[in-house]
């Protein structure tokens, strides 16, 4: 079942960026409805664009519509390449070598739709302090996904988390962040919460920030409705006490003033796996094989069995999912968990109030980086560009600063002129058409941020304009 989310569903009134775009013969033509499918990396954006689409007068004046479904990255290219669906979303770049099997074909067109971080996600019962965000360096990450690390108190882990003040806390796509520091007055405490607009609705419930000192006992010291905009507290403060965040139910983690020990239970680690070709999977290992190739010797691959250095383990510790959403679903039922998913099933879930959370990542620069829309959109920016073909190859090596290393961009394959009636109608690639230009132009600058993701900007949006020109050419 999929959750209909409150964070990630915050109202957005889209606007018209440019001039509506299609083929000149659209007023002469029916409304299609355009049978679309692939990536699930996209659905949570895809899901919101596609109904604004279906409103939209200046991009979609004739009234076309989308019909997509997460399938996976593979399975979208091999309906895409079949005609069975005439648009697809795949986070892997496709080849003619790698995708022969799938039936690949050549008249197509490949666009840059829209970027974002790829979380590790997460959950794990026990903590102490309550509330701590984990942090995992590559090693451990690719570790722990080759099936090496089977415990949560194990000393890589313990190593990635050692004895030290945390004093900001970015949650929530950073929508939401609270920075501590010590009080002007002494024994005391100031925090300063910062909440971006759009987070906040009718419906949310309290921001309640509890104090844990070192005893374990609690004392809440405020919960009250949220407001947008900066809010400053101040409480008094015991050496070594920890302070909860929660909004609307969501945990979103502590800060500190003082160094404080992580204590991690000896629960044991389940991975979860996509069953299904994933763009997110390729991502995800070409991450662990270029930034571990010691533990990760395999090169990327759409399917987890493949890119696997060796066996996965039949043992129960490692359990595959289908989608995002599969894998999203699993870690939050599970204490020990862990998996990856884009940003946005992290937060819906989060906003729902279930345990799960996304590790920051240790990035080349030595910072240990939550994901975002912002981190995910500097990692992009970082990237090799090649303008012809449309495609972006990732620096895992890059020291841009906030760079978020583990992200994906999910491309759009659209026809050109030359694939066949059977393969798409002329109103079926003008369709396809004047989606693309609406999202790249219109709905992913409105709601990608929100949504979890990260819209295109600077030489690569140029890029993705210029490529969708090609669709029907």
């Amino acid at each position: 079942m999929r959750f209909k989310k409150r964070f990630a569903a915050i109202a957005v009134v889209v606007g018209t960026v440019g001039a509506g775009v299609g083929f000149a013969d659209a007023s002469a033509r029916s409304k299609v409805t355009l049978t679309a499918g692939g990536a699930t990396f996209p659905l949570n954006i895809i899901e919101a664009c596609r109904a604004d689409f279906a409103q939209d007068t200046t991009y979609n004046s004739i009234g076309d519509a989308v019909n997509y479904t997460g399938v996976g990255s593979g399975t979208g290219r091999q309906n895409f390449y079949s005609g069975t669906y005439k648009f697809a979303m795949s986070d892997a770049i496709p080849s003619a070598t790698g995708d022969a099997s799938r039936g690949y074909r050549a008249s197509f067109v490949l666009v840059p739709m829209i970027a974002g971080a790829i979380g590790v996600s997460y959950r794990l019962d026990g903590v102490k302090p309550e509330g701590t965000i984990l942090q995992l360096s590559p090693t451990t990450v690719a570790r722990i996904f080759a099936g090496q690390i089977t415990k949560w108190d194990d000393a890589a882990i313990k190593a990635d988390n050692p004895v030290v003040a945390k004093p900001k806390l970015e949650g929530l796509n950073k929508f939401l962040t609270v920075t501590a520091v010590n009080g002007k007055k002494a024994g005391t405490i100031d925090m300063t919460v910062n909440i971006k607009g759009g987070l906040v609705t009718s419906k949310t419930k309290n921001l309640i920030i509890r104090a844990i000192d070192p005893t374990g006992k609690q004392t809440p010291i405020y919960n009250k409705k949220p407001k947008t905009g900066a809010l400053k507290i101040s409480a008094k403060h015991t050496t070594g006490t920890e302070y909860v965040v929660i909004f609307d139910k969501n945990e979103v983690g502590t800060v500190s003033i003082d160094p404080t020990t992580v204590k991690l239970p000896s629960t044991p680690i389940t991975v979860y796996y996509r069953k299904d070709t994933s763009g997110t999977t390729n991502n995800f290992a070409n991450y662990l094989n270029k930034t571990s190739p010691a533990v990760w010797t395999k090169a990327t691959n759409d399917a987890f069995t493949s890119a696997f250095p060796t066996t996965v383990p039949t043992d129960g510790s490692f359990v595959a999912a289908q989608g995002n959403d599969g894998i999203a679903n699993g870690v939050m039922g599970k204490d020990g968990g862990i998996g990856y998913n884009e940003l946005s099933f992290i937060n819906e879930r989060q906003a729902a109030g279930k345990n799960i959370y996304a590790a920051k990542i240790k990035n080349a620069a030595g910072e240990w980086i939550t994901p975002s829309s912002s981190g995910a959109s500097a990692f992009v920016a970082a990237g090799t560009i090649d303008a012809a073909a449309g495609t972006v190859t990732f620096n895992y090596d890059t020291t841009t600063a906030g760079a978020y290393p583990i992200t994906a961009i999910s491309y759009g394959l659209a026809n050109t002129a030359a694939a066949t009636s059977a393969q798409a109608s002329t109103s079926e690639i003008a369709a396809s058409k004047s989606f693309v230009d609406f999202f790249l132009n219109s709905c992913a600058p409105a709601v990608a941020e929100v949504k979890g993701y990260a819209a295109l900007t600077g030489a690569v949006l140029n890029v993705a304009k210029a490529q969708a020109a090609k669709i029907g050419s």
